[in-house]
């Protein structure tokens, strides 16, 4: 099952080297039945709620990280290792068990995003939830008008921080 997660560059290079991941508690977010509920997405359409998750990553990255530009690993992991949130319309769901070679996709802000992600961040308060920023006019900005890009896992060396 696919799960959005939140990382600093730092995270993502230690999950990649092993240092990290089998023994975390990794917080995402993903295409759950109350996020589709939430949007009023149809069985069939999980590719729009695995978009609606990423985009609440993203979020959830502002929180979560303090690099420049934000990081979201898309990760497959075995239903065995998820606890879902399961009355949560944004998707939360914790992934325990982790590895590198279970990430499908990086999702990272272009570089010329750095100035509108800081501003987001700057406006959001200590122990904001996704609900929270969902009311901040920078934070809507950021995810309305800059898409994280859509990186190969080997690619992680070549994102900026």
């Amino acid at each position: 099952m696919m799960i959005f997660v939140p990382l600093s560059r730092a995270e993502a290079r230690s999950l990649r080297d092993g240092d990290i991941g089998c023994s975390s508690d990794w917080v995402g977010q993903m295409g759950t039945p109350a996020l589709m509920a939430a949007h009023d997405l149809e069985a069939d359409m999980t590719e729009d709620a695995d978009y609606t998750a990423l985009r609440y990553a993203g979020i959830r990255a502002l929180m979560a990280t303090h690099d420049a530009l934000r990081l979201v690993a898309a990760i497959d992991v075995p239903a065995a290792d998820l606890s879902i949130k399961s009355s949560d319309p944004y998707g939360e769901a914790r992934a325990s068990r982790i590895r590198w070679s279970l990430v499908t996709a990086l999702f990272a802000d272009e570089p010329a995003t750095a100035p509108v992600v800081a501003e987001a961040r700057a406006t959001l308060t200590s122990g904001a939830s996704i609900a929270d920023a969902l009311d901040n006019p920078a934070v809507l900005t950021l995810a309305d008008e800059y898409d994280l890009l859509w990186f190969a896992p080997a690619e992680l060396d070549s994102l900026e921080d």
